[in-house]
């Protein structure tokens, strides 16, 4: 619900690209059985390439992307890229609406700003990982992987603050070798149930508007509080417009809670 207009259009053009592909396979003169063999082959490589780059996707069920098990309205804030020079704004506007969030940090960015680190720590947030870099991995071996997870908690520690074992792997994509480094290092992955794009920058009340249509309990909001490793990221579109979300979402009953707690 969160996505923009370009991005749900993309949506819909493969879904019906999918569609028509389908209809020809089932009306092509050909044996039953080369149709069945043609289908089946579609559906492993669509599986196959949605498991990559959807990021809530994974036919074995391993992604967390809902807070679920909680009675009532309930939703979880996180934040992605951090930290950065604003991020104490932010912080204060988290405290001014009593919301805890989750921050998925990126240790090149926490070395900027240890104080701004330990800081989102001391308000009682929680600090988990979203790796040293901002690499995307799903192309990546499971040694990159690993260093990419290692680092980031041996750089974090250092600065004084120990992150909790979950992971977002950048942008969401990710591949088998991301599950079997973050099975073996004790990470649970999160993805997010609602992103709202704002790295793009739209307008606060664009940002609003799709942080809280058709909000639904479980969800999980994706937003940012730094833009990959820029030493100088312009989220000022998504701090104009925390204070309404918040508002909103508390407004129609909901309670917050961050994603060690779910």
């Amino acid at each position: 619900m969160g996505a923009k207009a370009r991005a749900w259009l993309n949506r819909s053009s493969l879904v019906l690209a999918v569609a028509v592909g389908v209809w020809l396979v089932l009306v092509l003169p050909i044996p039953w059985w080369v149709k069945g063999a043609l289908l089946s082959v579609a559906l492993v490589v669509g599986v196959a390439v949605a498991f990559r780059l959807i990021p809530a996707f994974d036919p074995l069920g391993r992604i967390h992307w809902r807070v679920t098990g909680r009675s009532g309205r309930v939703c979880a804030i996180s934040f992605d890229d951090g930290p950065s020079a604003d991020t104490p704004r932010l912080l204060e506007i988290l405290s001014r609406h009593e919301v805890k969030a989750t921050f998925f940090v990126l240790a090149d960015n926490a070395r900027r700003y240890p104080d701004v680190l330990r800081s989102v720590a001391a308000h009682g947030h929680t600090v988990a990982v979203h790796g040293t870099s901002h690499a995307k991995l799903h192309h990546a071996g499971e040694a990159q992987i690993e260093t990419e997870l290692t680092t980031a908690v041996r750089e974090l520690e250092a600065l004084g603050v120990s992150p909790v074992r979950l992971y977002r792997p950048p942008h969401g994509l990710k591949n088998s070798a991301v599950f079997r480094v973050a099975d073996k290092l004790g990470f649970r992955i999160w993805a997010w149930s609602r992103g709202i794009w704002d790295t793009d920058r739209p307008a606060p009340e664009v940002l609003v508007r799709r942080a809280t249509r058709f909000a639904c309990s479980g969800m999980v909001l994706l937003l940012h509080d730094g833009r990959g490793t820029e030493p100088q990221p312009d989220i000022e579109p998504m701090l104009f417009a925390l204070p309404q979300i918040l508002e909103r979402l508390h407004a129609r009953g909901f309670s917050f809670v961050t994603l060690d707690q779910a």
